[in-house]
């Protein structure tokens, strides 16, 4: 039998957002939040929550935590018009 540990880690989320009215302006949101490795649930239920629901659209987002994480490739990807 196999035991997959789901860690929790205190992780940051930093969004670089254009603002609505003034699309050649960009603004920065940070998070910061407790969720699990390597997964993110809470952090990718956000960023879905943001792309669908806030006018504000997402050019670039980095998730930070305090552990030392080897890179992993990503299965989602946003479109910015």
């Amino acid at each position: 039998m196999v035991y997959i540990v789901r860690k929790w880690t205190v992780a940051t989320v930093q969004v670089i957002y254009y603002i609505p009215d003034y699309l050649h302006i960009l603004n920065e949101f940070a998070w910061q939040t407790e969720d699990r490795l390597p997964e993110y649930p809470r952090i990718t239920q956000f960023l879905d929550y943001w792309d669908k629901h806030i006018d504000g659209p997402i050019k670039e987002a980095y998730i930070y935590d305090h552990d030392e994480s080897k890179i992993r490739h990503v299965d989602r990807r946003y479109k910015i018009n």
